[in-house]
């Protein structure tokens, strides 16, 4: 493995008393208000934050060094609203209106924060392009109150709190480049090893935050943390057209848990090997009946399924389809199902979790949020959007730079009271296939994320990407690998179709998009047998594979590892 360093950058370590770039925030903030309570719609409520972000990246392909950078960068995000927490400029706007998105931008803020000068003249820039955006806005949501009709949802457009002062030390970590770089090619080799393999990459990404944030409330909070992937990739085109790819991704929240290189040839032998299989295993039909998930791709499903559907700040939208605001206190899965979002956990199942913080974007502690209780619905994730019946954050806001925060998940875990081993699970999908009269039923390995819609004018419903499925058959067959399907469904049909859990925990992380933007996410469920799902065509393309064979050499990367599964 690399040898590691510790690195601390952009900022020193942080202890009680505030750096020069909160100092500086905090006196342009003071500054700014004091100007804005002469005029005649001064904001009630100010944030203004800064994340640091240094991202180092590693990319190999084909035995050799594709990139290698390192970069710095910094962005100011300013909250600004005007009105009133019941109505204020960031109301949402029905009907079209030119005002209808939120007009804030991502913001490069100076690297060199000794330059007080050049950091204060870019806050007050935003702080005034904001002010004035937001005198504006409130105009057009005043009007849009009065025209349209009463809104479904009737409350506050933001929760009011008292102030947060915690100044966390955050260290940035680095890692050997040269080392790495070495690793990755060799790693790279091995992943091009096969004739079959038409595209291939070994990829590092050492991504470290620093978010410092101030706001009018009083609150003065600095924490950020590590964010570290490793993996490889690998692809090709079948004889049929179909762009197949697969991913392995190891995901850590520190540099010193990254994996030794005979542990990343090995997971790149599995990626080959799995890519070579799939390309000769025959594409699924469409389907109906008993599906056994994998805990990790059961895991997918339910940030797909459930996740956005439970985001609070959706169901003040009317546009949306608010499929579980009706569902408060009713059951909507088996009794024996427990569902919560808990972004305070740092490591579950022997894994380091990527949707871990302390702090969301909104200043607010991150919590532990319950969504599901012996199968009753108990409620949403919340930011500083109430909800008449939710009036209270649980520290669920959440963004990217440039987006306005809304309530996004973090650790979202499906916990199950009744358990079954999970070699009985696979009896119990035999049965259950028996029963319906059917050939096979389908294991569902991995899935490689998804997407749903939430709305109202297109169906309510989810596309979840498997990409390794087996066809389990009745008769004692073994099992057969196919590809090419999606499953396919609506969350109150599908949910009803959970027969049985099993005693495992799989672990996904991954990172989540939005219209806050992307975010780091987990999910961890154990495996599932659904009664009955429906499996779709996936979409594939027209070309065909590669006419000229690939351009001979030696063996890169050490010799192929053998096995699919």
């Amino acid at each position: 493995m690399p040898p590691i360093l510790l690195l601390a950058l952009l900022l020193p370590a942080q202890a009680a008393e505030p750096s020069s770039l909160e100092a500086a925030l905090d006196a342009e903030l003071g500054r700014a208000m004091a100007v804005f309570e002469q005029r005649g719609e001064p904001p009630y409520y100010v944030a203004v934050a800064v994340e640091e972000r240094e991202t180092t990246r590693i990319a190999a392909t084909a035995g050799t060094i594709l990139d290698s950078d390192s970069q710095r960068i910094a962005h100011l995000d300013v909250e600004l609203r005007v009105g009133s927490p019941e109505l204020d400029s960031t109301h949402p706007l029905r009907g079209m209106s030119s005002l209808r998105d939120d007009a804030r931008r991502s913001l490069n803020l100076p690297l060199d924060q000794d330059q007080d000068y050049a950091l204060r003249h870019a806050v007050w820039k935003e702080l005034d392009a904001r002010w004035r955006d937001a005198v504006e806005r409130i105009v057009v949501v005043q009007s849009n109150q009065t025209v349209k009709v009463e809104e479904e949802i009737v409350a506050p457009d933001f929760e009011l709190r008292e102030p947060t002062v915690d100044r966390q030390e955050v260290i940035f970590e680095g890692v050997d480049l040269a080392a790495w770089e070495q690793t990755l090619a060799r790693v790279s080799g091995r992943l091009d090893a096969s004739p079959l393999v038409h595209r291939s990459r070994a990829v590092l990404q050492v991504e470290n935050l620093r978010e410092t944030f101030v706001d009018t409330e009083g609150s003065r909070i600095v924490h950020g943390g590590a964010w570290v992937r490793v993996g490889v990739s690998v692809g090709a085109t079948a004889t049929d057209g179909d762009e197949l790819s697969i991913d392995r991704i190891l995901s850590y929240r520190s540099v010193d848990k990254l994996p030794a290189e005979d542990e990343l040839l090995a997971l790149a032998d599995q990626a080959r090997d799995l890519l070579v299989a799939q390309l000769e295993a025959p594409r699924g039909e469409p389907y109906s009946g008993p599906v056994l998930l994998d805990g990790r791709a059961a895991a997918v499903f339910f940030h797909e399924v459930l996740g956005h559907r439970v985001e609070g700040h959706r169901m003040k939208l009317d546009h949306e389809g608010k499929t579980f605001l009706e569902y408060v206190g009713r059951p909507i899965l088996p009794e024996f199902i427990d569902i919560y979002d808990d972004p305070t956990l740092p490591v579950l199942a022997g894994e380091q979790l990527n949707g871990f913080y302390a702090y969301d974007d909104e200043g607010v502690p991150a919590q532990r949020a319950v969504i599901v209780e012996d199968g009753v619905f108990q409620g949403f994730l919340m930011g500083r959007s109430p909800l008449p019946e939710f009036p209270h954050t649980n520290g669920h806001g959440r963004r990217s730079s440039g987006k306005a925060p809304t309530s996004r998940m973090g650790n979202t875990i499906v916990e199950a009271s009744q358990t079954v081993p999970k070699d009985k699970l696979r009896t119990m999908l035999l049965a259950e296939v028996r029963d319906q009269g059917l050939e096979y039923g389908l294991y569902i390995e991995e899935i490689a994320g998804g997407f749903t819609m939430t709305g109202r004018v297109l169906p309510n419903a989810f596309n979840v990407r498997a990409i390794t499925s087996w066809k389990v058959y009745a008769d004692g067959r073994p099992d057969e690998l196919i590809r090419g399907v999606d499953l396919v469904g609506t969350p109150l049909v599908a949910f009803g179709n959970i027969v049985a859990a099993g005693d495992d925990q799989g672990v996904f992380n991954g990172t989540c998009g939005a219209s806050s933007g992307w975010v780091p996410v987990s999910a961890v469920s154990p495996t599932l047998l659904l009664r009955e799902v429906e499996l779709q065509l996936k979409e594939k393309g027209e070309d065909r594979p590669p006419l000229l064979p690939k351009p001979e050499g030696p063996p890169m990367g050490g010799q192929a590892a053998g096995g699919v599964r």
